[in-house]
């Protein structure tokens, strides 16, 4: 029987489920509103649907977006707890704003301290900058070079959400994974997921960056499974660089087992499944 690793979902606590975001989640992520409470207020209700459905861990995003997200530090906290009691199946990204954290490394060193940290998360489009922004060319900004030495030092990979976004304030010019060029030449021990693939502008730039760079990564989520072979042609000679995320709860995306369902119904090879769907997300996240 096939094992599966989700490498990105997200989840808001129940007190950030307003009645508004809740009826967004029925109306255009076909998502059930009363599953979704459940799973925000039990991490034991998460483990048990997973079990349900043979998923083995899933990565849990959290980023702070006050001026485009509404939300800050406090959603980062509360991933953080709600993954702390199941770590090796639940598996913490944390985050910090590089441009609103003064001091990036100290916030790191808090959660990688008091918390199983698998990787970090980005959002350039939601937190509204260039991943190459450190360099003297660009902006300058010291706390990106920070970041990712940190990353370098704890071995922890780092995902950069890649691609555009639906929301009213995000600034899709950042979505560009032409960026990532020059974090993948400037910090070649650091392990880059680049989420969603550049999706739906920039996928022939994100095939060239995993062709270019041993250290980066293609993260599959939000992507139709059904049309993978359509954005990416060449998916079975990259299916070694490539990691399976669903985006739960988003577009299309109702439940994390019928979206693994719609991959395991393309006509992907069964050695190109078992790598996307499982032993690379274990070998990059589960250390296996």
């Amino acid at each position: 029987m096939l094992k599966f690793i989700d490498a990105h979902i997200h989840l808001l606590p129940k007190k950030m489920l307003s009645n508004q975001v809740l009826t967004l989640m029925k109306s255009f992520f076909q998502v059930d509103p009363n599953f979704y409470l459940q799973i925000s207020q039990s991490p034991d209700n998460l483990i048990k649907y997973l079990d349900q459905h043979n998923v083995e861990a899933v990565a849990i995003m959290s980023y702070p977006a006050p001026d485009v997200m509404g939300w800050g530090d406090e959603l980062v906290d509360s991933v953080a707890e709600y993954t702390k009691h199941h770590p090796d199946r639940l598996l913490f990204f944390c985050s910090v704003h590089p441009r609103l954290e003064e001091k990036p490394v100290e916030r790191l060193e808090h959660l990688y301290s008091k918390y199983e940290v698998k990787g970090i998360k980005l959002h350039p489009v939601h937190q509204l900058f260039k991943p190459n922004a450190y360099r003297p060319e660009e902006q300058n900004m010291k706390t990106l070079d920070q970041i990712y030495q940190f990353a370098v030092d704890h071995n922890l990979p780092v995902l950069f959400h890649t691609g555009t976004s639906i929301f009213p304030k995000a600034r899709n010019k950042y979505g560009d994974p032409l960026f990532l060029d020059d974090v993948a030449t400037d910090y070649p021990k650091m392990k880059i997921i680049m989420s969603h693939g550049g999706r739906p502008i920039w996928m022939k730039t994100a095939t060239f960056l995993l062709r270019r760079h041993p250290n980066i990564i293609l993260d599959i989520s939000s992507i139709p499974p059904q049309k993978i072979t359509h954005y990416f042609p060449n998916i079975e000679k990259l299916a070694d660089k490539a990691i399976f995320g669903s985006d739960w709860p988003g577009p299309g995306v109702s439940t994390i087992h019928g979206n693994i369902q719609q991959l395991l119904n393309t006509n992907l090879t069964q050695p190109a499944k078992k790598k996307i769907l499982y032993e690379n997300a274990a070998k990059l996240l589960l250390k296996t």
